[in-house]
């Protein structure tokens, strides 16, 4: 039962819902440019209760038809643009950067640990002094540098993978986490129960858990909330916010402090933190600003690379089991062009083009991240600015007639334009060969839609895109996967499901991973690494 306080709040605030609504549609019909076409929205909820809150992607996806590819709609009282195609995006995201290149601001990412997150950052002095040290660590001419650790976390994988290959799911997480510490902070993991592994994941779990929509709304409403002390009864926020930001301390202070110590000793390789701290007088910043910036843009280096990476080797083998000729026609090519005496390495790349069609197809069949953050919530509550996805508009513009208004917010929906039937006939089938000319040599459609647009798009897509090459690369050269079999030998049917979340990767399912060769062991396995003792990988 509602309290009389509760019972006025609830009314007070529908009532100024709808008279805001009316406001806004009043303000909407005035002369001037006109709004982008889009559903008539209701009072007081706007368009939410039309929209797959699961999946919203789809919801606008299905809009485009009717509306095209501008859309404006409105989610409670929160207006927003949700732009369907390419050629939009790179017109408002790339040509007109200075007007689309902002964030959506919440008071509550401080207190949940989330504001050094250069994904959530306005664009800013902050911003930009974080996206120079990622440049100057990721741009495409460094890459090179990170592939011996790729390569050997490649091979980690496939150990794991022989020994245990029901626990693919994980052994693809230890893969993300095997290159990406190595490279940041110059820090072997250990394949099991690591600290600085386990301290990240905490963090991610910790805000992911903390910052639901409920919370959210909540806290920006009532901000007075945030200075409760966490023994107040019902202060279950507070107390997650001091998880948090303990969680949020570690990331950032434990591994740099470890790299720091071993550098004064001279004995640190290179790494991210390493050369950056080395490179200092290459900004302009003192040195205080620069220690802060470098610790908190190596611990998102993990937040940003860990469960994009592993989402999207769960898609490859979705992917492979549902379309087991794919896979034999990629195996045939690696087994011409690399033998089976040794495993493929980067130097192959060139002379595999069905294989990196397969890893752009697997970008584009299903982006992990189709579009943004939309929660299921009782009271149909989308949190449409966490974790930075969407983008907002310093200033009003117009586009192509169109009045977009200043502070509305976009997004980019990233899986209209993966699943344009005119650019990608059949979209929902997987096929490589899209990507590939009649003569076998790969396209110009390197399929960077998942990256992002113009200066915010991800400065770490060239390690990416390598990591996920040379693992599918090397798991093709020495597994197949396929359907799983009943107890009477026949093929278990997978029915794809995925997960909602910013994120989306296929739930774990059942399938049977098989060395391609009989004699395959570690020892075999260890013979072609060239790893010696596995003892630790497994």
């Amino acid at each position: 039962m509602l309290d009389d306080g509760s019972r006025l709040y609830l009314t007070t605030s529908a009532l100024a819902l709808v008279i805001f609504s009316c406001y806004r549609k009043y303000r909407d019909k005035q002369s001037g440019p006109p709004l982008p076409p889009g559903p008539m929205p209701l009072p007081i909820v706007g368009n939410v209760l039309s929209l797959d809150t699961a999946q919203p992607w789809l919801t606008f996806n299905a809009w485009k038809s009717t509306y095209g590819d501008i859309i404006y709609a409105r989610l409670l009282n929160k207006p927003v643009v949700v732009i369907n195609s390419e050629e939009v995006a790179k017109d408002l995201f790339e040509a007109r950067s200075t007007i689309y290149s902002d964030r959506p601001q919440s008071i509550v990412y401080p207190h949940f640990a989330s504001d050094f997150n250069p994904v959530l950052m306005p664009y800013g002095d902050r911003w930009r002094l974080h996206r120079r040290i990622f440049h100057q660590a990721f741009r495409q001419t460094e890459i090179t540098t990170y592939h011996a650790v790729q390569l050997r976390s490649a091979h980690k994988m496939l150990f794991s993978v022989l020994q245990d290959p029901s626990d693919y799911s994980r052994h693809f997480e230890m893969f993300s986490v095997s290159f990406i510490l190595p490279m940041i902070y110059d820090y072997e993991p250990k394949a099991k129960d690591d600290p600085i592994a386990y301290n990240m994941k905490r963090y991610l779990n910790r805000t992911n858990t903390a910052l639901t929509p409920g919370v959210t709304v909540i806290l920006e409403t009532f901000p007075f909330l945030l200075k409760l002390p966490s023994w107040f009864p019902g202060a279950t926020f507070k107390r997650a916010s001091l998880e948090c930001l303990k969680a949020g301390h570690d990331i950032k202070e434990i591994p740099f402090q470890m790299v720091e110590e071993r550098m004064s000793t001279g004995i640190t390789m290179s790494c991210f933190v390493a050369d950056t701290l080395s490179k200092t007088k290459l900004f302009a910043e003192d040195d205080a600003v620069i220690i802060t910036a470098v610790k908190e843009a190596a611990s998102m280096t993990f937040a940003a690379g860990f469960e994009t990476t592993t989402s999207t080797l769960l898609v490859f083998i979705l992917a492979m089991v549902l379309n087991p000729e794919v896979q034999a026609k990629a195996q045939a090519e690696i087994d011409r062009i690399v033998g089976k005496d040794r495993l493929p390495d980067f130097n192959d790349r060139p002379s595999l083009p069905y294989v990196d069609a397969i890893l752009r197809e697997t970008f584009r069949w299903h982006p992990v991240v189709p579009f943004g953050l939309f929660h299921r919530h009782p009271y149909y509550l989308p949190l449409i600015t966490y974790l930075g996805v969407p983008r907002t508009t310093t200033t009003s513009d117009i586009y192509k007639g169109y009045f977009i208004p200043e502070g509305v917010v976009l997004f980019a929906n990233t899986w209209a334009m993966t699943h344009d039937e005119t650019k990608y006939p059949s979209p929902d089938e997987f096929k490589p060969e899209r990507f590939l000319h009649d003569d076998g040599s790969l396209t110009s459609d390197t399929m960077p839609l998942g990256f992002g647009w113009g200066r915010r798009i991800c400065v770490g897509r060239y390690v990416v895109d390598a990591s996920l090459w040379i693992a599918i690369t090397s798991f093709l050269a020495m597994f197949s996967v396929h359907n799983a079999l009943d107890e009477h030998g026949i093929d278990i049917p997978v029915v794809p499901k995925f997960t909602t979340g910013l994120i989306v990767h296929p739930e774990k399912f059942p399938c049977r991973i098989v060395p391609r060769f009989p004699d395959a062991s570690v020892k075999t396995l260890t013979h072609l690494t060239g790893l010696g003792s596995c003892v630790d990988i497994a």
